[in-house]
């Protein structure tokens, strides 16, 4: 559609307004599109669980916008603070941890994890029994074993790394550069 502009005021009055639509409808266009790299991060986090996210994990991603005036905005992709604390050892930086790591007899539940440790721990069905090399086993007292008593055996404690099951920073960058690739402008990726 064309449009016949007749003198200075009135291109200076079509300037401007054409100015602040289209810097309205930049912002529009990046909040859009950090607003559906957001929700892309948390499925992708969620498909990255081995057994499935529990429902804390599947919250996790955070996303929020701020115009600072006219033209310019800061659009934010955070993990969660509580969730960050939980996560950080599997999507930043791996951690050894000291922990019972589960024998095949172990019942696990849908996490993978023993069924009932804490519980049983505190009741007496499992015990922690250290062998004379200073290693420590997790035994079961309620299965009668006597032969070989390997089928009492439940866990082992051992030093465990997690493996990084979604490096998060590598992923939003990558996501982030691909999204933005198609709109000029200035732009500004940091960490925080």
């Amino acid at each position: 559609m064309a449009t016949r502009i007749n003198g200075i005021s009135n291109a200076n009055s079509y300037i401007n307004t054409q100015g602040t639509k289209l810097g309205k409808q930049f912002q529009e266009e990046i909040i859009k599109r950090s607003r559906v790299l957001s929700q892309k991060i948390q499925s992708d986090l969620n498909n990255s669980v081995d057994r499935g996210a529990t429902a804390f994990t599947s919250r996790s991603v955070l996303f929020f916008y701020k115009k600072n005036g006219k033209n310019s905005i800061t659009a934010t992709i955070m993990i969660k603070n509580q969730q960050a604390e939980y996560l950080y050892d599997i999507i930043v930086e791996q951690k050894v941890i000291d922990k019972f790591v589960p024998t095949s007899i172990a019942r696990l539940d849908r996490f993978g994890n023993i069924s009932g440790l804490n519980k049983g721990l505190k009741s007496g069905k499992y015990k922690v029994v250290k062998s004379k090399n200073g290693k420590e086993r997790l035994i079961d007292t309620s299965k009668k074993d006597t032969k070989k008593k390997t089928k009492r055996v439940v866990g082992l404690r051992a030093d465990k790394r997690r493996k990084l099951i979604y490096d998060f920073y590598a992923e939003v960058d990558k996501g982030v550069r691909v999204v933005m690739s198609g709109i000029e402008g200035s732009f500004r990726i940091s960490k925080k």
